[in-house]
């Protein structure tokens, strides 16, 4: 009777294996943040075709799914979130930036001059392109650079370096005239003034360029990036892309916002998707950059009261982009810092949203908003799109430029409070890449030593679950595709991220030395 009982017992247990639905891969035995709408937690999941097919416990999923491909976490410290989401950057010029010498936390214009020197020898460069200073974090003189100690260290090459925020660049004389320009006399040109520079500067073949493109998608994938908002893209750099998906290349999620130009406004008739790649809006200007005074302000700065900063697309310009992108169904988002271009911005979006809407139109950045237009988000149903570590690098001097104005910027919670939600993001390569640093300035309110010590302005921190919505599901929510990405649940794509310890529990100081142990996209291992 035992081996009968026993026999049976096999037979029912072969034959329930043999009911289990073959999938590609497995992962039990984890810490799962699902992100869904209960924000639940699981043990395990299955991925079958680049999809989750089941989310639950171990003893589910063991009992349903069998696979050749099975990752098992020994419940330890290691985490695992739906794939990092980054809502605003631009992804290839975070390639051109590595092809870059680096000044960013350069101290003084003499250290920026000796870094430049010391590429340009090692590298035996004959044009020196750089990029992120900020005379912010000059410590002997903080105003706006000129171009002479340039001209005395390159007297024969050209240099043209980038301002940290991409809104200001500095070039020698001989950059200058080898440009076509005439000589301004100082080096110094605000937002687009110094367009022409970029005749000095060097040409890539298509083939370099789709590695620059490639060496931007693995650095994110080391990051734990999924997925990204490119903005301000052109009709070539899209057709790098899709040529590059074909090839199987490339394998991030882009949603591409295209660039206010004209060849853009004649050549696209409506929004579109192939593949990874989904083309969705238009990026425009409303002003630009507070560190460089070229945020556009209501009143006059503090610091400098002789300005209210650069009110970059004129009225029509900007109204003739927003009736473009209506009749044709795209997305908008403007990037508006000062509360003059933050209310120029909200009162046309209104013009033509009306009223409340799913449109999903955007502003980006939202740094300095007049306490009578925080409540036009809401009206209009714009969404803020902000990126905390801006907050982070601009507090120890923002307040300078905006005197009693700092009490009405870098307002998170109240931004997030006008919808419910509100999406994160880098501006990468103008910040670091990271999601993590991220995830800590929006919760946190800290830069990476963890200064100041009480956080600015806590009152406008996010708590770590909004935080971690902002960059997955909320990111997915900016670009229409929240049923389709952003959590961890059956017919989702399995874009998933694993970190080493759990920054949702961990004390505050460790969260900025979370590394990431492996990115998936589509259940495809992308980084480990």
């Amino acid at each position: 009777m035992k081996r009968i009982i026993l026999l049976l017992f096999i037979s029912l247990f072969v034959a329930g294996c043999g009911h289990k639905k073959k999938v590609d891969l497995i992962v039990i035995n984890a810490n799962i943040y699902t992100v869904n709408e209960e924000f639940s937690k699981a043990k395990a999941f299955a991925v079958h075709d680049g999809k989750f097919v089941a989310v639950g416990s171990n003893r589910y999923i063991k009992a349903d799914y069998k696979s050749d491909n099975v990752l098992d976490l020994k419940n330890s410290a290691a985490t695992i979130y739906p794939g990092f989401n980054d809502v605003h950057c631009h992804f290839t010029s975070l390639g051109y930036a590595l092809l870059k010498v680096n000044l960013r936390g350069a101290t003084s214009y003499a250290e920026m001059v000796e870094r430049l020197k010391k590429a340009q020898q090692e590298h035996n460069l004959t044009c020196v392109l750089g990029e992120g200073w900020d005379q912010n974090d000059w410590t002997d003189d903080s105003s706006m650079p000129t171009y002479d100690r340039l001209n005395e260290a390159f007297p024969d090459i050209p240099v043209i370096l980038t301002r940290v925020d991409y809104h200001a660049t500095l070039a020698n004389r001989v950059a200058i005239l080898q440009s076509g320009m005439k000589d301004n006399g100082t080096g110094l040109f605000m937002e687009g003034s110094g367009a022409q520079l970029s005749n000095v500067t060097p040409k890539y073949s298509r083939e370099e360029v789709a590695h620059i493109v490639l060496t931007a998608q693995k650095k994110c994938f080391e990051a734990g990036l999924t997925s990204v908002t490119s903005m301000g893209e052109s009709i070539r750099s899209l057709q790098l892309y899709d040529s590059l998906y074909n090839s199987g290349d490339l394998k991030m999620r882009i949603d591409a916002y295209l660039s206010a130009s004209r060849s853009n406004m004649n050549h696209f008739t409506a929004p579109y998707t192939s593949g990874r790649l989904r083309v969705s809006g238009v990026k425009l200007f409303q002003d630009g950059a507070l560190g460089s005074r070229g945020a556009w302000l209501l009143k006059p700065y503090s610091d400098a009261p002789k300005t209210r900063g650069i009110h970059v697309t004129s009225d029509e310009t900007f109204r003739a982009w927003l009736k473009w992108a209506d009749e044709r169904g795209f997305q908008v988002a403007t990037h508006a810092i000062g509360d003059a271009a933050n209310r120029n911005a909200l009162d046309m979006y209104g013009e033509i949203l009306k009223g409340e809407n799913d449109r999903r139109w955007r502003i980006e950045h939202a740094q300095v908003i007049n306490p009578e237009d925080m409540d036009k988000f809401g009206q209009f149903s714009v969404v803020p799109s902000v990126q905390p570590t801006h907050c982070t690098s601009d507090m120890f001097w923002a307040a300078e430029r905006l005197g009693e104005r700092i009490e009405h910027a870098y307002n998170f919670k109240q931004l997030m409070d006008q919808l419910g939600w509100i999406p994160t993001g880098t501006d990468f390569p103008i910040e670091d890449v990271s999601p993590i640093k991220t995830f800590y300035a929006a919760v946190f309110r800290k830069n990476v030593d963890h200064l100041p010590e009480d956080g600015f302005r806590m009152d406008e921190g996010l708590t770590r679950e909004e935080a971690l919505r902002s960059m997955t599901i909320w990111a997915a929510k900016t670009s229409f595709e929240e049923d389709v990405k952003g959590s961890i649940e059956p017919g989702k794509y399995a874009d998933f991220t694993i970190t080493d310890r759990d920054i949702m529990t961990i004390p505050e100081r460790d969260i900025l030395s979370t590394r990431i142990v492996r990115t998936y996209v589509g259940g495809e291992l992308v980084f480990k």
